[in-house]
């Protein structure tokens, strides 16, 4: 079998990339109607919400550097084959059960599959692009969660079976990936365990730490939108439609593709400070939609927020695809998404808790002002360790 060009490498890595967050968002909006037509308690379903990130966060730290060892096409022909069967778990569910193995298979596949694929962004991209890959992987995942939500939302008010059915078309682009996927090129870049703990050059401690606080401050501000914004705009606008509040959810994760792109060939030194200007505003602002109860501001910090999300993950993921070694690459990315991963699921879980226990405004002001100076840390924090990074890669002879 010919091997793809460069070309369709990184067209394969990109869509790799957006599957892994169609595949994570799918169950999103599906989750209140397994509660009404199974009468699942909120416990369960939270059970099942929460085993995904748990899922991801172990396969992270032990198989996040794999594809530095077997080869970026092995990495992603074994993440995109797990997402499938997950899927297809979901797509046949029967009870809670399935659902369980299908999140823990699903979580397994995004494991396996994201950080190799933002690896190959930007080893895949034509020579001296390769700064270019932290705005692409923001753009691909952002589509990915833009499909789920609207998908889910539509096949729930208009298809019948709306507990298996959106699941189909995710399960065929999955397929259709995975064939495109063996086309990629065999490399094996190293020898070690298969099952290998994270670890990073001591050379590229200061880029995975600036990677993960801008990755880290994106996730836990996407995890309060999609968690918390979703009660927000039921009440601001009467209704839980799930086609209305997945169009709202969805116009900030298409902001944060559109920003992406339009701010590709913004370097992370200038990214991330206006990255963590516009998340506090759109914090801000979200808090104050909450307190006055304004739709129109409410739909104001969706959107700034998401550029300041698009900015500081871009900035994040891009820092450290573009100035890792080559051997190392993809456990320097796994570290930060690592990290940005654990920080989502403490800020959703621990919020939802606050917001059930005190309300709903008290939860967002103390999450937009964790989040805010988690933000600001990220956006002072990117110039000075990138400049240091680069000297010390340059100095151990691996240039990215």
């Amino acid at each position: 079998m010919r091997s793809a060009s460069r070309r369709t490498a990184f067209a394969t890595a990109s869509l790799t990339a957006a599957l892994a967050l169609w595949t994570s968002g799918a169950p999103s909006v599906v989750y209140p109607v397994y509660g009404r037509l199974w009468q699942v308690p909120p416990a369960l379903t939270t059970v099942v919400f929460g085993v995904y990130p748990l899922t991801l966060l172990v396969v992270l730290g032990l198989f996040g550097g794999i594809s530095d060892r077997i080869g970026r096409r092995a990495a992603i022909v074994i993440g995109l084959g797990l997402m499938a069967a997950g899927t297809l778990a979901f797509a046949l569910a029967p009870a809670v059960p399935v659902l369980l193995l299908g999140r823990v298979l699903t979580g397994a596949g995004v494991g396996f599959a994201l950080s190799p694929a933002t690896a190959a962004l930007a080893e895949y991209a034509r020579p001296g692009r390769g700064h270019l890959a932290g705005a692409i992987a923001t753009a691909s995942t952002a589509s990915g969660l833009t499909v789920a939500l609207l998908v889910g939302g539509v096949f729930l008010t208009w298809v019948g079976d709306p507990l298996h059915a959106s699941y189909w078309p995710l399960l065929g682009a999955i397929l259709l990936t995975l064939l495109l996927a063996l086309r990629l090129p065999a490399t094996s870049r190293g020898t070690g365990r298969v099952v290998q703990v994270l670890r990073v050059p001591r050379s590229m401690a200061g880029v995975v730490a600036q990677g993960a606080l801008g990755v880290a401050a994106a996730y836990g501000t996407g995890g309060v939108v999609l968690a918390l914004g979703a009660d927000v705009a039921v009440g601001l606008i009467g209704t839980s439609a799930p086609l209305a509040i997945g169009l709202i959810l969805a116009l900030s994760a298409a902001t944060i593709g559109v920003t992406a792109l339009l701010a590709r060939r913004v370097r992370a030194g200038a990214a991330a400070p206006a990255g963590a200007l516009a998340m506090v505003l759109g914090l801000g602002a979200l808090v104050l939609a909450s307190a006055t109860g304004s739709l129109a501001v409410f739909l104001v910090s969706i959107v700034v927020t998401g550029v300041g999300y698009s900015l500081l993950f871009a900035a994040g993921v891009g820092i450290a695809a573009e100035l890792a070694p080559p051997a190392h690459r993809a456990a320097t990315v796994s570290t930060v998404y690592f990290f940005g991963y654990a920080v989502q699921a403490v800020a959703a879980i621990g919020l939802g808790q606050i917001a059930t226990a005190d309300g709903l405004l008290p939860a967002i002001a103390i999450g937009a002002v964790l989040l805010s100076v988690l933000a600001i840390v990220a956006g002072a924090a990117p110039r000075v360790r990138a400049r240091r990074a680069v000297r010390s890669t340059v100095t151990e002879g691996n240039p990215a």
